[in-house]
């Protein structure tokens, strides 16, 4: 658009209508660009939840098996024990 456009949308229109016009147009673009901002951060953010809850699963994988390995342990140390005890008892005699 150029001047003389201006000037006669200002003559025939007003000048506060063309404002309102212009300023309207400006709010829509912005809007537009905010709006498409917003889509593409949503996007980013749901791929970063979706990778989460991936590790997680993963390490709730991981931990129920190290829970598994500590029980044995727990196990294998209580049975060490019991055998110290008992060598113990047996040169006590």
């Amino acid at each position: 658009m150029d001047v003389s456009q201006i000037e006669h949308l200002i003559t025939a229109l007003g000048f506060p209508i063309v404002c309102v016009i212009a300023l309207s147009f400006f709010i829509w673009k912005i809007w537009q660009k905010n709006c498409e901002q917003n889509e593409n951060r949503e996007e980013k953010l749901y791929a970063v939840i979706s990778e989460a809850q991936e590790q997680n699963k993963e390490l709730s994988k991981t931990n129920s098996e190290f829970v598994s390995v500590l029980k044995s342990y727990k196990d294998d140390l209580k049975e060490i024990k019991d055998d110290v005890i008992y060598i113990k008892q047996e040169l006590e005699r």
